[in-house]
């Protein structure tokens, strides 16, 4: 159980990390901005910035084949498209993706299950995202959650990403952009941790953090170099009926 002093009631702004978070927030906030960055969030981007739409699943196995089965989806990994960003950038318009993620969908899955509006942002759609979720939000609060990593592919601890903190930074400069202000401590701090690398060489910080290494190590450098693309889309992304679509 949530404690509600964990709930940052009173505050138009809030931001938590992870699937506690969003157990924590849901239930209070009108909206919820997933960010995950590296690589969930980007993806969707690029995605649905071609024209397409994602099933988000929080599955790999079997579930997600029945799953994009069932919608009539193009599953990750089966043709040439997968959770990588490079990966989607020549995706057909019109295609329906089930891109299944241990953290970006499966957060997505239990905000959804809060209750709230899910949007999904990243650096490349954060100013699109944050508007998005002002309209939406009908001057309710708005809940950001970073997803950070597991140490571990899907489970252990949380290790927060500052990938993500980033991301979420630039979601909540946006909303105070927008007049959406009253953010709680957690959301000050990220916006701060945003604004301080914003002009500089964001290819560098995602590069250079422990996230974008391991993909680089993994020969995904190219994935590091999309994320960090900032203010590039349009695209907001929003859950309905369970399908991430342009709101």
């Amino acid at each position: 159980m949530v404690g509600s002093v964990f709930q940052q009631r009173g505050h138009r702004v809030r931001m938590e990390w992870g699937g506690e978070g969003v157990t924590a927030l849901a239930g209070r906030c009108a909206v919820l901005v997933v960010v995950d960055v590296l690589s969930f969030a980007t993806s969707v981007d690029l995605a649905l910035g071609r024209g397409g739409r994602v099933l988000p699943l929080p599955w790999r196995d079997e579930r997600a084949a029945e799953a994009a089965r069932a919608a009539g989806a193009v599953l990750a990994g089966e043709q040439r498209w997968t959770l990588r960003p490079s990966s989607l950038v020549d995706l057909p318009r019109g295609t329906l993706l089930a891109l299944p993620s241990p953290n970006g969908a499966t957060l997505c899955a239990r905000a959804a299950g809060g209750g709230c509006r899910v949007l999904v942002g990243c650096l490349r759609n954060a100013r699109a995202v944050a508007a998005a979720a002002v309209r939406l939000a009908g001057g309710g609060p708005i809940g950001v959650i970073a997803a950070g990593e597991r140490w571990g592919v899907v489970a252990g601890p949380l290790r927060p990403g500052i990938e993500d903190l980033l991301g979420a930074g630039a979601v909540i400069s946006a909303l105070v952009e927008f007049g959406h202000a009253g953010l709680s401590p957690e959301a000050e701090v990220a916006a701060i941790a945003y604004r301080g690398v914003a002009d500089g060489d964001l290819v560098a910080v995602l590069a250079g953090c422990c996230s974008g290494r391991e993909l680089i190590a993994q020969g995904d450098g190219d994935d590091v170099v999309l994320a960090a693309e900032h203010g590039v889309s349009a695209v907001a992304p929003v859950l309905v009926d369970g399908v991430l679509e342009p709101a």
